[in-house]
């Protein structure tokens, strides 16, 4: 599958051995949450938390699976769009079940390998997209909406727009409501970025900046824990029996909302404050560590 270069950079802690990441995740498991089974939610952000540059490792596709087969809903929740999102749900084998897309603005069913659209959350970007134009010329634009491809102002670096896309100017990009809109600089610093953004009137909107001079934004109020709440009650899963895991400002929220939430290593601090424990890097498979504690819980009670 395509793999897109905005990613994490490689981790530069000393290499940590998967069993003691093991040992680390089950000791922080609350009493409290749910058994394995149909009870229990794991939401999973992708990049950064089950992907590296090079995909998803074995030991992700294994836990995943082993999840799958214990009844558990192992749910993809991610700010990429469908196109991207769907190759990530057959790599880390995921034919059935739900994903979260576009930070909580999209929610897919699963069957079969087959997916459905049940909800998305539209705004409208024009008065955004005006104010970037004005105040970051410069910038890249795309616009997700119920086209079969992204609408961008021009191309991306290569490899960074893992979605099709088709070029249009700024009256078009602005012309229908949109479930995401991205605003990309590249070159330029993320602390810079930051900066550029925190001048602009994001007009109540929900936003969050990425590795690298990345902005996603979406409707009001639209984050992976509003989506993940309502599968929650969709699926009968009890307040106890939700788990997060994620590695990015995206990832708060849903952090925030979970019962047990776990930061990945290579997550910053404004991240990792909001979540109950912190695993391994993606690298050393910090993710799939949560997993094997979860079932590994289940097997010893």
């Amino acid at each position: 599958m395509a793999k897109s270069l905005l990613t994490p950079p490689p981790t530069t802690l000393a290499p940590i051995p998967f069993e003691d990441l093991v040992a680390q995740a089950s000791a922080a498991l609350p009493g409290s949450l749910q058994e394995t089974g149909p009870g229990l939610l794991v939401a999973l952000d992708i990049d950064g938390t089950l992907l590296t540059a090079d995909g998803a490792s074995q030991a992700v596709v294994d836990t995943i699976e082993r999840l799958q087969r214990a009844g558990v809903n192992v749910v993809i929740a991610t700010g990429r769009g469908v196109g991207a999102t769907l190759p990530v749900l057959r790599e880390v084998g995921i034919h059935d079940g739900w994903a979260v897309a576009s930070n909580g603005a999209i929610v897919l069913r699963i069957v079969d390998g087959q997916h459905e659209v049940v909800s998305k959350r539209y705004f409208g970007p024009g008065p955004l997209i005006d104010q970037v134009a004005q105040h970051l010329p410069e910038a890249i634009l795309a616009v997700e909406d119920d086209s079969p491809y992204y609408r961008v102002s021009r191309e991306f670096p290569p490899r960074e727009l893992i979605e099709d896309f088709q070029i249009d100017d700024l009256e078009g990009l602005k012309s229908k409501p949109v479930t995401k809109l991205v605003v990309r600089m590249p070159g330029m610093s993320v602390a810079d970025f930051e900066a550029r953004v925190n001048e602009l009137d994001m007009l109540n909107l929900s936003y969050a900046i990425g590795w690298t001079a990345w902005m996603d934004v979406n409707a009001p109020d639209t984050t992976k824990a509003g989506s993940l709440e309502w599968l929650r009650g969709e699926l009968g899963v009890p307040l106890t029996g939700s788990v997060a895991v994620g590695d990015g400002t995206n990832d708060m929220a849903m952090l925030r909302w979970a019962h047990h939430s776990v930061a990945m290593g290579g997550a910053v601090e404004q991240v990792r404050e909001c979540a109950n424990a912190v695993t391994g890097p993606v690298d050393y498979d910090g993710a799939a560590a949560v997993m094997e504690a979860i079932l590994r819980r289940t097997a010893t009670n």
